[in-house]
């Protein structure tokens, strides 16, 4: 439920039945309702100065000596420690590819600069809503164009949308790894791979996704959303990267050229589009449909020219171009798009900042030698800078005496960290097979809790968030982050099962020894019953002398992101604590550490192919019920990628989306409790930290800039550095 808040929009429990949304400037108001009374109404006609983008600086900000060196540079060099996945919104998940897309693409509604839960209309000039929330009413602004020359207009938001929900959250090689779900949500969900059942993706699935009428087309600039199910995040839902809008005929022109190339093995019903706009774009979404599990992409669908693009991408209505990206060097540049119509706001938002490059720059030590070299010659530069490298360009006595943050590079400027709504941890998975020949493990260590609580009692959190990670974070005890909306929804007295305790860890591996757990369940509920899974090692009864004489091996993987040192001191930990426990009693089981890349680690687990590998989950919009869809729904991670199905687990799920449709925030807190409590009570995961950062994009820790380079601003609900706040002086 919405509540009234006397400067900012925020999200949070209430028992009363309507709220406002103002702003400082009293230019945007709204009144949400409950479930059965009031209308909404979301206005604006302007916002004032007191509303535009703006960061102060404070304790949590600080800079080193201003360089000598006066620079007239509108070029700002980003020495990166990431590599993107998809520019497509409609297959981009990461907050990797969420920093790319946000500085060229715009949504519907926004957050309102740092702050992480106020929504205001960015795109649309303005949406009411009736009074049971299934139906809103949007007029856009006049006068934007796409980058391409194409004018924003209501069949643009039917195009967009609507292309999100027919991909069904799918890459050229998976189904519902990606974000549709967050709309399909709203709708029919046994038209979601993620929420419901795998789809057909046949003709009769292409119109029965179109008959939701999900985006009506009203007048060139008013359209109505249409929900099945209402949800009292909504104006969440629609500020995320899935709901960037796309220039139409770019995109189709663009992607059917793809599609139609003999190579692509695609037989499309519509290969030339025809007639009006409304027809073309039909023709288009059915074409859509037709890539899935076909041709070049049989266990997918087809990739758009979004995706991976080697050239301009002209498509969205944002502040910068994407003027080239290199698929082997994973550089990036952007230029400012001279057309930008400038944002909601009285101060139009204008790039200075003429020209990003983001440089792929993997070495640490390689950065900062960049970024030192660059405050002595003037140049504008920023990087990632891991938290365990921290002490490089900041004061240790400052950090750790007051938690102040002081740069002790002169030129550079650190600015951060804050906190976001992530939380980071270790996944156990089972029903894990081999990567090569898809067929089963027989050993499944972790579809046995004793083994799971025994990783988990293996580690000092807390001490390794110290020495390893610089304070920079705080140790994680559930799902849900500090903070996240609605308030009340974090808990802190609901703990962990397991604890550090290495006399806990022999007793469990003992235990689960000498009596190996014998009833083995299928993802998909069932029981194995052949044979296929055996959970024997060591030796079924110690000899004399208190050990196994002629031991059975097995071998347990832990993976973790190549340079995540961090998380490398974790898993290392628990496989010195597991394998100390092994060699005491001659069990011949091996833990082995495996850093990896992490694109090609995530693409292993959530195959579930991986024992034990690390990961985590990031806000898609501020609001605990993404966490509970996104983790522990019917297509969450935990059934989709390792393997657990758990009905108890699924009924939360199912409650939460309820009580979400109904707006009880009272009840769905007391679902929220009982979620986090029987999830902890599972052992799914071992929680490591919800981090302190300043980039969403990469691993940085903290933002280090020239000190020339001013504006930086951090929104936990956004993905990383908006560049048209930056400005060079």
């Amino acid at each position: 439920m919405l509540s009234q808040v006397s400067s900012t929009t925020s999200i949070s429990s209430s028992s009363s039945s309507t709220s406002t949304i103002s702003t400082t400037s009293s230019t945007l108001t709204s009144t949400f309702p409950s479930s059965s009374t009031g209308t909404t109404s979301v206005t604006q006609s302007s916002l004032t100065s007191s509303s535009t983008i703006t960061q102060t600086t404070s304790s949590s900000t600080s800079s080193g000596t201003s360089s000598s060196h006066s620079s007239t540079s509108s070029t700002l060099t980003y020495d990166a420690d990431f590599t993107i996945d998809s520019l497509d919104p409609a297959a981009a998940s990461s907050e990797v590819d969420g920093m790319i897309l946000q500085n060229l693409f715009e949504p519907l509604l926004w957050y309102n600069g740092s702050n992480p839960t106020e929504v205001i209309p960015w795109l649309a000039q303005s949406y009411t809503s009736s009074p049971d929330g299934m139906t809103y009413n949007f007029t856009l602004r006049s006068g934007i164009n796409f980058t391409d020359g194409e004018p924003l207009n209501s069949s643009a938001i039917y195009f967009s949308f609507n292309r999100q929900l027919m991909g069904d959250g799918s890459t050229p090689t998976t189904h519902a790894t990606q974000q549709a779900w967050l709309f399909q949500q709203l709708l029919n969900t046994s038209l979601s791979t993620y929420l419901g059942k795998p789809q057909t993706y046949s003709p009769t699935y292409a119109n029965d996704v179109l008959a939701q009428n999900f985006v009506q087309i009203t007048g060139p600039l008013t359209f109505t959303l249409h929900l099945m199910h209402p949800n009292s995040a909504f104006p969440y839902l629609f500020g995320g990267l899935w709901a960037y809008v796309l220039a139409p005929n770019y995109v189709m022109q663009q992607d059917l050229m793809l599609w139609n190339k003999s190579s692509a093995g695609y037989t499309l019903p519509f290969p030339n589009l025809s007639g009006n706009e409304t027809n073309r774009m039909h023709q288009y979404l059915l074409d859509m449909a037709s890539t899935c599990n076909s041709g070049i992409t049989p266990s997918g669908c087809g990739q758009s020219s979004l995706f991976s693009p080697s050239g301009k991408v002209l498509a969205g209505t944002g502040p910068y171009i994407l003027s080239s990206y290199s698929p082997s060097s994973n550089n990036i540049v952007f230029t400012a798009n001279p057309n930008y119509w400038g944002g909601p706001y009285v101060a139009k938002i204008t790039p200075t900042i003429k020209t990003i490059n983001i440089n792929y720059v993997p070495s640490q030590a390689t950065r900062e030698i960049d970024l030192q070299n660059a405050a002595k010659s003037g140049q504008p530069y920023t990087i990632d800078l891991n938290g365990g490298n921290l002490y490089d360009l900041v004061s240790r006595s400052a950090w750790l005496g007051n938690s102040t943050i002081q740069s002790i590079i002169p030129g550079i400027s650190v600015y951060g960290p804050y906190q976001q709504y992530t939380t980071n941890y270790l996944n156990f998975a089972s029903n894990v097979t081999n990567t090569f020949s898809g067929s089963y493990y027989s050993f499944q260590p972790f579809a046995d809790i004793r083994f799971r609580l025994a990783f988990g009692d293996s580690v000092n959190m807390s001490a390794i968030n110290d020495n390893s990670g610089n304070g920079l974070g705080r140790v994680a005890t559930q799902l849900l982050p500090p903070g996240i909306p609605p308030s009340g929804a974090f808990n802190s007295s609901i703990l962990p099962a397991y604890n550090f305790n290495l006399t806990a860890v022999q007793n469990l591996l003992l235990d689960a020894m000498l009596h190996p757990i014998t009833h083995f369940t299928f993802f998909n509920g069932t029981s194995e019953t052949s044979g296929i899974f055996n959970n024997s090692f060591g030796c079924s009864q110690l000899g004399s002398n208190g050990q196994c004489s002629n031991p059975k091996p097995q071998t347990i993987q832990e993976y973790y992101p190549s340079g995540d040192t961090l998380d490398g001191s974790i898993m290392n930990q628990i496989a010195i604590a597991v394998n100390n426990v092994s060699s005491t009693y001659n069990m011949g089981l091996t833990v082995v550490v495996v850093p990896e890349a992490i694109g090609q680690m995530f693409t292993q687990a959530f195959s579930d192919h991986l024992y034990f590998s690390w990961s985590g989950y990031v806000d898609d919009y501020p609001w605990a019920g993404d966490f509970v869809v996104g983790e522990i729904g019917g297509g969450g991670q935990q059934t989709l990628f390792y393997g657990w199905n758990y009905t108890s687990l699924t009924n939360v799920f199912k409650t939460v989306v309820g009580e979400q449709s109904s707006g009880n925030n009272s009840a769905l807190l007391s679902t929220l409790n009982t979620g986090m409590q029987l999830l902890n009570s599972k052992v799914l995961q071992i929680w490591t930290f919800n981090p302190l950062t300043t980039n969403g994009a990469g691993s940085s820790a903290v933002a280090p800039f020239t000190s020339n380079v001013h504006g930086y601003y951090f929104n936990p609900s956004l993905y990383g550095t908006y560049f048209a706040a930056l400005y060079i002086s």
